[in-house]
């Protein structure tokens, strides 16, 4: 018996195997090399599964992440028109600046008084503690708010000064003063964005000395009477 079995292309149960196999490989369509040594088919199928899964986890966190600008900003836009439990906050801000344009004007009693004072040459100075506005009553006090007006002497050497208190006048009740010298006349204007107050049911008073010749005065106090 011949010993030749086992070679491909002899006519016997090893040529039936090498058609076998031609035969699956043109089912197939395998062209060129195939080389699977050391590697598992299940281990290359379960990679790309892993692969496939994490790309569909970038393209979700893509889809879910902000519109961001080219500077860094991130940018949002919120609905025109937002209800809340029927509410309309367009009609909500609509109100706000309707109500803000609405003046706020003070009560009658807000509104300050005002008291004239003309001291001149024909008797009125000098003037000792004369009353300007009367004490306002128990649980009152005069509250002073603005001064204004202008002094000046009768001639150039004449001079004095002039004081408004709270009531008698002293150092320590001294309120405003104001001296003239010559014949320049000298024009005085200040407010009080808080006011001055005097003491409880004090009356207000003006005082004015001379030292030499003559001096006029005239002046208008801004005031009013608060609860203490």
């Amino acid at each position: 018996m011949a010993n030749n079995a086992g070679y491909i292309g002899h006519t016997g149960a090893s040529s039936t195997v090498v058609s076998v196999v031609a035969d699956i490989a043109e089912s197939l369509d395998i062209s060129g090399l195939v080389d699977v040594s050391g590697t598992s088919l299940d281990n290359i199928l379960t990679k790309v599964t892993e692969s496939n899964t994490a790309l569909d986890t970038i393209a979700a966190n893509v889809l879910a992440t902000s519109a961001i600008s080219i500077a860094g900003t991130v940018t949002t836009a919120a609905p025109v028109n937002q209800n809340v439990s029927g509410v309309s906050l367009d009609a909500i801000a609509a109100n706000v600046l309707t109500t803000s344009a609405v003046a706020v004007q003070p009560s009658t009693s807000a509104y300050l008084s005002h008291v004239y004072i003309d001291l001149d040459a024909t008797g009125d100075n000098p003037a000792t503690n004369t009353e300007v506005v009367a004490a306002p009553g128990a649980s009152n006090k005069l509250v002073i708010y603005g001064v204004q007006g202008s002094i000046v002497g009768s001639a150039d050497s004449a001079a004095g000064n002039w004081y408004l208190s709270d009531g008698n006048t002293s150092a320590a009740t001294t309120l405003w003063t104001g001296r003239a010298q010559g014949l320049t006349n000298t024009q005085f204007e200040l407010t009080f964005p808080y006011g001055v107050a005097l003491t409880a049911n004090t009356a207000l008073k003006v005082t004015s000395t001379e030292s030499s010749g003559h001096i006029f005065i005239n002046a208008v106090v801004y005031y009013r009477s608060e609860a203490t």
